[in-house]
């Protein structure tokens, strides 16, 4: 009856995560360039186990990996010429106040009262030759292979990037990605860019709230079994117990 109570409880704690990972979504899908996440729920593998000390089955932990999905979404003409979009697998370069490069696909940038092209969370676009300088009233153009011209005055080519193993970027707040020590970075290929596009979250509602109802049934019913499982001690505890 104890196994019971474990079980189901270990059933119940990644839902919870599950639950915050859907709302997440939701909130952002109206987000440019914004990329769901998703969780995995699984136990362990008998290969997985050799690694790990021999334990109850009820005992085994429930691995709840977060992934991100990273496939394109669709590009929507805004004819706002500092909109861009990237057409294929890869990332902006963004530089962050204390000088790390960052990474996003959200590609909604202004310029900013320091005269530079920047993202919502004032962090500059960056291109072979550094922050993009903006003079007032000249026009920006970018061609589909990343070079920046302002003013007809050339200003470099995107810094575009694109990583072997994308799953390993540490997701932070804006759309905006970090990418730690063992991520290797490829050459982006087949890369372009459209100036005047935004590319749309990949977030579909309908399927987020089918997942999110199914996460809270899974929920609901693991905590019935809690609750019978209860009543079934407690009634073999109090009366049980009492006969003589």
């Amino acid at each position: 009856m104890i196994k019971g109570l474990y079980t189901a409880a270990s059933g119940m704690l990644p839902q919870i995560r599950k639950q915050e990972v859907i709302s997440n979504n939701l909130a952002n899908a109206a987000t440019p360039g914004f990329k769901r996440e998703g969780i995995f729920l699984r136990e362990l593998s008998r290969a997985q186990e050799k690694t790990y000390p021999k334990v109850e089955s009820w005992e085994k932990p429930m691995f709840n990996d977060i992934y991100t999905d990273y496939s394109q979404s669709v590009l929507s003409r805004t004819d706002n010429p500092l909109n861009l979009a990237l057409d294929g697998k890869g990332f902006f370069t963004v530089q962050s106040d204390s000088g790390e490069n960052l990474y996003t696909r959200a590609g909604s940038f202004t310029i900013s009262p320091e005269g530079q092209l920047v993202n919502p969370n004032g962090q500059a676009l960056l291109t072979d030759a550094g922050p993009i300088e903006v003079e007032a009233g000249a026009d920006i153009a970018v061609s589909v292979e990343g070079y920046v011209s302002v003013g007809g005055e050339d200003r470099g080519k995107l810094a575009l990037a694109n990583f072997e193993d994308p799953q390993k970027l540490e997701h932070l707040d804006g759309g905006v990605y970090r990418a730690p020590a063992d991520a290797t970075q490829v050459d982006p290929e087949s890369l372009w860019i459209r100036q005047g596009f935004l590319e749309e979250a990949n977030v579909d509602v309908v399927r987020e709230m089918v997942d999110m109802i199914q996460s809270f049934r899974e929920f609901e019913s693991n905590q019935k079994i809690i609750h019978i499982a209860d009543e079934t001690l407690s009634k073999t505890v109090n009366e049980v117990g009492a006969k003589r």
